[in-house]
This record gives structure tokens, C-alpha cells and sequence, in this order.
């Protein structure tokens, strides 16, 4: 299996820098291929420069795979994911991100690429992507609405629960059919070999659990690393 890091949010040259130097860390190579899905901001051209540069900073190549391209051929979209030993998805609508990954086979492509060993992740709704389901306000007018995932991490998700409105997951997670997870901008879940940790960034950040055997009580999620069937 691959590993999975999943940011509630975060600045890649600020606090959340040393999250995001785990992406390289666990490829084990000193200059990995990364690629960069914006499918989330629709593939605008501007969409996750800053993340771009960071890898490339640090001496990754870089290069970005655009799905809603017409132009672009399901063979020509699996050999850059292939290619690739990053695999990082920016933050945005995940309704419209799912959206294009079903219709174009994106998401059957990460999922084989998760189970070769790559490393995968992204921020907001690139961390969403990976669960089961994630909360995002990608509704009309802004609502916010559980959108079904690729389901690699057989839960729930929210991120940026810190913020405002996101804070709505507490009680929009009950009576789910998934225990769910709620991560602070600055915190991040790593799911690797199976297992299941909380890292956060310099200036902090938490990851909650919500478990719906316990009612979907708030817990503080942390410390030594579970197996995703002991949660």
C-alpha cells in the first residue's frame, strides 16, 4: 500500500511546512516526481502555484495533470500518475473534483496508484477526496453537503474545522454511517501501512475523531499510530 497525507489546511511555506516535507520524507528518494491535480479549482491556471513551487524547492519535479482537458486521453492521464511518485490534489469544490474524476476513471487510476505505493494526498478538499465521504460546502448557495470519495480511508471527513461554518460537521456527522474525522487548519492525517496518525504543524493544529459507536462523541485524535479496523 501507498501513504496517504491528508491537510485540514495549512500555508506549505509556513506552519505546515514540515507536513508537507513528509510527502517527499516517505517516497524515500532525494528528488521525486510530483503531480499536481487542481481538478477542485476547476483546473484554473493559477490553482496551486504556491504548492508547486514548494516542491520544487525542494528539488522535486513538478508537473501538473489538468482532467477536465478534453484534449487529454485516459492513456495519456494514466501514464503521468504512473509516472509520478506524489501525487498531490489542491483544495476547491470536491463535488466538481469527484465529478471529473468519475467521469474520466481518475478515481479507479489513484486508487491503483494508492495500492502501488505512491504517495498521495493534497489539502481541504484534496484531503476529503480520499475518505469515504467529505463535508464541504459545495451545495447551492454555498450549503454545505456530504459528497461521496474515492473511499481509501473508510471514513468521514471535514477539514478546516477550526473555521466558521466548517464547525457544522459536529453535528452534521451524527447519524452518518462512518465514524468521521474533523482536522484543524495546520493538523494533518497520515495513513500509512494501514495505520492511522495525527501530525500537526509548527504553529499546531488537532485532529478530532468522531466515533459513531460512541455516539459521535468528540475525541481528540493523536498519539500512537491505529489500524484503521481498531477505530
Amino acid at each position: 500500500m501507498g501513504v496517504i497525507i491528508g491537510l485540514g489546511g495549512g500555508e506549505c511555506f509556513g506552519d505546515s511546512a514540515c507536513i508537507y516535507n513528509k510527502f517527499i520524507e516517505f517516497t524515500g528518494k532525494e528528488n521525486p516526481r510530483v503531480l499536481i491535480l487542481p481538478t477542485a479549482r476547476r483546473d484554473e491556471p493559477d490553482s496551486d502555484l504556491e504548492e508547486a513551487e514548494f516542491f520544487i524547492t525542494h528539488g522535486c519535479e513538478t508537473s501538473f495533470l489538468r482532467l477536465t482537458d478534453e484534449k487529454l486521453t485516459k492513456d495519456e492521464a494514466q501514464k503521468a500518475i504512473d509516472e509520478a511518485d506524489i501525487i498531490f490534489v489542491g483544495g476547491g469544490n470536491l463535488k466538481f473534483l469527484m465529478d471529473v474524476w468519475k467521469r474520466t476513471g481518475a478515481d479507479e487510476m489513484l486508487r491503483k496508484a494508492y495500492c502501488g505505493g505512491k504517495v498521495l494526498g493534497g489539502t481541504s478538499s484534496g484531503m476529503m477526496c480520499w475518505f469515504t465521504e467529505g463535508y464541504d460546502d459545495c451545495g447551492e448557495d454555498g450549503a454545505f453537503m456530504f459528497v461521496d470519495a474515492v473511499g481509501i480511508i473508510p471514513f468521514s471527513s471535514c477539514p478546516h474545522f477550526e473555521s466558521g461554518r466548517w464547525g457544522s460537521y459536529e453535528q452534521a456527522v451524527r447519524g452518518r454511517a462512518y465514524s468521521g474525522f474533523a482536522l484543524e487548519n495546520g493538523a494533518a492525517l497520515i495513513c500509512r501501512d494501514g495505520e492511522l496518525s495525527a501530525i500537526s504543524g509548527t504553529d499546531g493544529g488537532t485532529v478530532y475523531f468522531f466515533d459513531k459507536d460512541k455516539s459521535f462523541g468528540k475525541e481528540v485524535f493523536g498519539g500512537e499510530p491505529k489500524k484503521n479496523n481498531e477505530i
